[in-house]
Parts: structure tokens; sequence; C-alpha cells
């Protein structure tokens, strides 16, 4: 897959089935426009291709209003690249490009630029100055410019329409088994490794505390069972959330214990997948009950890591 990081480093060269959308956390819907784009490619022997604006729009519109996003732009990246798209489109958005009016976009971007001969939306998919530009008036410059425009329905699962709004309020809630179904994958955070208070150490179960990129969604406080990406291999392990009570903390953290493991983690990027919810988070009377619970929390990891219920590929 050939990435291009801003508009003018693509030249248009080759006849080209672009999707539009923001397409965070690459879920299930999204992955039917991905695939329609695909096919539509093949059939007029053009190139597949996505793109994409950073930061979100809605960063630029409203930025007093937060939305945590469910992947990063490289992650994205990477599980388009694992789709086989044959290009990745990133476009800065800025507060010029808010104001462009939707047949400006169409016009300057798609037609000049892209030289588009197909491009695939979805159902609710809309552009241009304050959203005024909808999937019909997209038909309609198709048709005007020589653009074939297709639209994709919504993608259920268990009669829900899957969107990433669904899915973010899901993993909040601690429900990243659930969320699973609706992304295709299971809910992945990754980052790097920082000093801890090394509260885990002195108990006996030494953890790696995670420093996460800002403004990325976060499970809610609670005991995960997850596996851990580590030289090449993915480990077992269990990722606490939350502010440790039992301690008094103060500042929400994300800590990993991986099973059976005794190597220094410290300044390593860890990429950590959520399986399963194993508890609430819960204040202790003392370090001995933490360390009881800790106990058997590893016991229940290991009772469901036994039913083989989880591929470590997925």
């Amino acid at each position: 897959m050939e990435v291009f990081y801003e508009i003018d480093n693509y030249k248009g060269e080759y006849p080209l089935v672009l999707a539009l959308g923001n397409f965070d956390g690459l879920h299930m819907g999204h992955r039917k426009i991905l695939k329609t784009t695909q096919i539509k490619a093949e059939k007029i022997n053009a190139r597949s291709g996505v793109l994409i604006f950073d930061p979100h729009p809605l960063k630029i519109l409203n930025p007093l209003q937060e939305i945590p996003l469910l992947t990063t732009l490289h992650f994205r990246a990477e599980l388009i690249n694992e789709l086989g798209l044959d290009i990745f489109l990133v476009a800065s958005f800025n507060k010029k490009l808010a104001k462009i009016f939707p047949e400006e976009f169409v016009k300057e971007y798609l037609v000049d630029k892209f030289r588009v001969k197909g491009v695939v939306v979805g159902y609710d998919y809309s552009f241009g100055y304050g959203g005024l530009g909808k999937v019909e008036h997209l038909k309609n410059y198709g048709k005007e410019y020589g653009f074939e425009v297709k639209v994709v329905e919504p993608y259920k699962i268990r009669g829900r329409k899957v969107s990433s709004s669904l899915i973010r309020r899901l993993i909040t809630s601690g429900e990243v088994e659930e969320a699973s179904l609706y992304l295709g994958y299971h809910f992945t955070l990754e980052g790097g490794v920082v000093p801890g208070e090394g509260l885990g150490k002195i108990i006996g179960f030494p953890t790696a505390n995670l420093q996460i990129p800002e403004n990325l969604v976060i499970p809610g406080n609670g005991v995960y069972l997850t596996l851990t990406s580590w030289g090449g291999k993915e480990l077992y392990s269990l990722t606490n959330i939350g502010l440790k009570p039992t301690f008094k903390g103060k500042k929400r953290t994300i800590e990993t214990h991986i099973l059976d493991f005794n190597d220094n983690l410290y300044k390593h990027e860890l990429r950590i997948k959520f399986l399963q919810k194993i508890r609430n988070e819960v204040p202790f009377a003392n370090m001995e009950e933490l360390k009881k619970q800790i106990s058997q929390d590893i016991k229940i990891a290991r009772d469901i890591i036994s039913q083989e219920q989880y591929s470590r590929n997925v």
C-alpha cells in the first residue's frame, strides 16, 4: 500500500476509486465500504484508495467537543493495509478546508486532484462546509463530473447499526468483548512503558505502566484479560485500568501484568488487545487483601485461557 501524507504529494497518475470517510476504528461497517471500493476498482481496472482527514474534522469544527478516537492514524493505516487497499491518502484538516463548499470539494479534490473514476461512501456521509453536502448531492456531482458514486447501506449486527459512537460507548463501559463483534477485531491500545510507582513489584505482581497517546478511547475502570505483544509474540496478560483506590490514587493509570514473564519492559512500546473484562475496580482494606484478589484474578484468567476461547491472531 502506498501512503501519501498531504494531498499535494499524490500525483493522480492512475484511475482511482476512492473511499471517503474518517474510518475511526475501521469497524465492520467501514470494512464493508472498503471492500466495496476494492471490488469497484477491480471491475474498471483502477486502483483502490481511501482518503482520511487528520486531525478529526470535529477537532477543528468544534474544539470544545472532545471526541476520543478508537484508533491512532498509524494503527488505522496498518489495518487498511491488511485489507489490501492500494492507496492511503491523509489530508490535513484545517480551518481553510472546513470552509470549502461541497461542490468546491468535489471539483478541486475529487475531480482535479484525484481524478476519481468512482467514489464509495457510507449512507450517512456528509462533506463540505457545515456538512452541507449529503449523499444525494454527491450522486448529482458524480453525474455532472463523470464519476460513479456507490452508497453503502448500514452494516448491522444483532439488529444494531455498527457505528464508531456505539463502539465508543461499549468500550468506555467496559464491554470490550461486545465491542470486538462490531470492530471485527479485539480493541487495541498501544503505548510506551514509563516509570510507575513500583507497587506491583512490591506486592509480587510487577506491571508495565503504559503511557497512551492523548484523545484515545480508554476502557472503563477494571481488570481485563488481555494479549500483550512483545518480541514478535502475543502473551496473555492482566491489565488494570483505574485510580488504584487501595493506594488512594488520584491519577488514572493503565498497568499490565504479563503472565509468566520476567523481562524488563521499561522504555519499550507495547500493544495490548482487550479480550474480556474480569471485574470492576474496587478498593481493598489492605495490601494482603489486594494480593489475594490479584491471585484470584490470575486464576480466573487462566481458566478462561484454558478454554481456548480466544485466538492470538484476531
